[in-house]
């Protein structure tokens, strides 16, 4: 990724039984942590609890060790303004077999953790609002202008909330057609930008930055905020070598 792939390590000599030698460990563990910090941090969040996830928030995710059985990432968990000193042991499954697998390993474990989650248009309240909005702005548009009229004037409730607030039912119509456009074209505008971080920044797959794009169309902003998270962890980490 960016000149060298996760997991890369320089020739070294080879570990004692094909085991993961102290010297080869560091070496990974730096590598991983600060040339592709993007990938310790995704790899953190994913071993959050669904409430940790939506209620703290991490930094300084690390690799700390790596053995043929897993490997140990440590981080800040902050919840609020209190926040501590964290780790977490991700076990390879099954294990290594000798050291040259770890590449390979820590490549898959880059494309599953930066892979966004579908969950998320349900776990996430900005995301389901944001999707539920864009749902209901797309049933108005299907509907169309005059078809959507006609259904507020006859909805007693709806045509008052729509005059209080709109003037007029057929302005409310006009206004929701108008609204599901500009989502969908600022939308996309931002998963294209989204798809371009994919590819050049975090190094991924064509299949998981279209994954990425297409929830950005459905979603919008909280997508894309997610992604720039990921590149300025890195860019962050890289400042710091």
């Amino acid at each position: 990724m960016g000149g060298e792939e996760v997991g890369a390590t320089r020739p070294t000599a080879p570990a004692d039984g094909d085991g993961i030698t102290p010297a080869t460990s560091d070496r990974i563990c730096r590598h991983m942590s600060f040339d592709h910090a993007s990938t310790c941090h995704a790899i953190v969040l994913e071993s959050l609890s669904a409430h940790q996830s939506l209620r703290c928030s991490i930094k300084n995710a690390r690799m700390k060790s790596i053995d043929l059985t897993g490997y140990s990432l440590a981080f800040v968990l902050c919840d609020g303004s209190s926040c501590s000193m964290e780790s977490v042991r991700i076990p390879f499954d099954p294990p290594l077999k000798c050291s040259a697998e770890a590449r390979p390993r820590l490549v898959a474990a880059h494309h599953r953790a930066l892979s966004p989650k579908v969950a998320w248009l349900v776990i996430d309240p900005m995301m389901r609002t944001i999707f539920g909005v864009c749902i209901l702005l797309g049933t108005g548009t299907f509907i169309g202008r005059e078809g959507l009229t006609a259904l507020i004037d006859d909805t007693p409730w709806a045509l008052s909330i729509a005059q209080a607030v709109f003037g007029s039912s057929s302005f409310f119509a006009k206004m929701v057609i108008w609204s599901w456009y500009f989502s969908l074209t600022a939308h996309t505008a931002e998963a294209v930008y989204t798809a371009y971080l994919c590819r050049t920044k975090l190094k991924l797959g064509t299949l998981t930055t279209t994954k990425w794009f297409l929830l950005n169309v459905v979603t919008g902003f909280p997508i894309m905020r997610k992604v720039t998270e990921f590149v300025s962890v890195d860019r962050d980490a890289k400042l710091k070598t």
